[in-house]
């Protein structure tokens, strides 16, 4: 999450939809009191990260400063591979962080040891893994502080009705993010882009979806079902 309060403005940070490249380029304007890794906020009484969804956004006090707030979103289908992605890594990398206390350290430790019993259950696989995920754990957003795969509206809407003031795709990242800086009036420090998957050879898919052919008939119907509200509410198209 990003706040400038120079530019009165909030940039929210949905998992996967290309938060580090956003924080790289307009860390210049970055003045949020929250850290950006694992931390307990006293606002909402537990463990959280930078991926704050809109509601727990709105219980935090600059929620009462009528900041616009923007945020990017991206087709379900590549959030649900980059987060496959992003699981297998914070299994090497999470636990050797620094955090501010030993319960949380001891807390973080226990989700990843949870989201790779799930990978080791599925064998590294991409299908299996997503076919054995329970969709509780995507669309209960407090269960697990180590697992950011909610549907985006999370960041967005409050039930059907869109409560923030700008939303960009990934998919037009670059086209999106000058949208961005044009309509809030940002100067960014670089056109670095940061925490990128290259996979060599993909199988060709439609919408410029870049994974979704990856997936199994199966996992492409779960997906569908259990992000349907964003594939209504940003226009994306079901496979």
């Amino acid at each position: 999450m990003i706040i400038s309060h120079q530019h009165k403005l909030v940039i929210l940070s949905p998992w996967k939809t290309a938060s580090q490249t956003i924080r790289v380029r307009l860390q210049d304007i970055d003045q949020s009191p929250y850290p950006k890794s694992f931390h307990f906020n006293p606002h909402l009484n537990r463990v959280v990260h930078q991926h704050l969804i809109l509601s727990d956004f709105m219980c935090l006090p600059e929620a009462s400063l009528g900041y616009r707030i923007a945020v990017f979103v991206r087709n379900p289908y590549d959030r649900v591979f980059s987060g496959f992605q992003q699981v297998m890594r914070d299994t090497q990398m999470q636990p050797r962080q620094k955090f501010p206390a030993e319960w949380i350290h001891q807390l973080v430790t226990q989700q990843i040891a949870d989201n790779f019993e799930d990978m080791c259950m599925a064998a590294y696989d991409l299908n299996r893994w997503f076919a054995k995920l329970p969709a509780h754990k995507i669309l209960d957003s407090g269960r697990n502080t180590n697992l950011f795969l909610h549907p985006c509206h999370y960041w967005t809407h409050r039930l059907d009705l869109q409560a923030v003031d700008f939303i960009g795709k990934v998919e037009n990242f670059e086209e999106d993010f000058q949208r961005l800086c044009e309509t809030f009036d940002l100067t960014p420090v670089s056109n670095q882009s940061v925490n990128q998957t290259h996979i060599q050879n993909l199988p060709a898919s439609q919408n410029d979806y870049r994974y979704a052919a990856l997936f199994h008939k199966d996992n492409i119907a779960k997906i569908n079902a259990i992000f349907q509200r964003d594939f209504d509410l940003f226009d994306y198209v079901t496979m």
